[in-house]
Order: structure tokens, then C-alpha cells, then sequence
């Protein structure tokens, strides 16, 4: 036994950010992140909120997606639970989108 303290390691809103770039959108072949779909990430002792929309409230993904951000966020060293809300408002528009300059 090692007698130190149960410390886990900090989570960063880099790490996270950085996870969520390999969710993407299935009919854009786009990043949630490039896509601007993440409108804000918490992170408190180990339990990550991620606030984020969908292109359209119709999306046909709307079910499946907040599975694909959890699946993303929660092998992070340091994160012990991941919740996702998906909010409307404000709308998304394609002035969101941000893509990394070509090469």
C-alpha cells in the first residue's frame, strides 16, 4: 500500500476538445469540434459536462451522438463520468463552422 493520497489525474478542456475531434458528423465527415457543435465543457472533480447542438433538432443522429461524445471523452485519464446535454439555443449556423487551414 502506498499511504499517498487517491489524487486523479486533472482533466483539461484541451484533453477533452482534443477527444472530441474523432467524433464526427456521419453525412459531413466533420468534426464535432470543427463544426462548432460544442457550445461549452465543464469539468469538476472528474465528471465532464459537455453543452453541445446538432446541425438540425431533426438530426437523425440525435439518439446516437451523445453516445459517440462519451465513448470519446471517457478513456481520459481523470475523468470518472461524462454527461452530454444537447441544447437548440442558440441555433447552429454553417458560420460555426471552423476547418483547419489546407496544407
Amino acid at each position: 500500500m502506498s499511504g499517498g493520497s487517491d489524487a486523479r489525474p486533472e482533466v483539461t478542456e484541451a484533453q477533452v476538445r482534443q477527444a472530441l475531434r474523432t467524433v464526427f458528423d456521419p453525412e459531413l465527415g466533420i468534426s464535432v469540434i470543427e463544426l462548432g457543435l460544442i457550445y461549452g465543457i465543464d469539468i469538476r472533480n472528474g465528471a465532464v459536462k459537455i453543452t453541445m447542438t446538432l446541425t438540425t433538432p431533426g438530426c437523425p443522429i440525435h439518439d446516437v451522438m451523445p453516445g459517440w461524445v462519451r465513448e470519446a471523452v471517457m478513456p481520459i485519464p481523470g475523468v470518472e463520468r461524462v454527461e452530454v446535454d444537447i441544447t437548440f439555443d442558440p441555433p447552429w449556423t454553417p458560420d460555426r463552422i471552423s476547418l483547419p487551414p489546407s496544407r
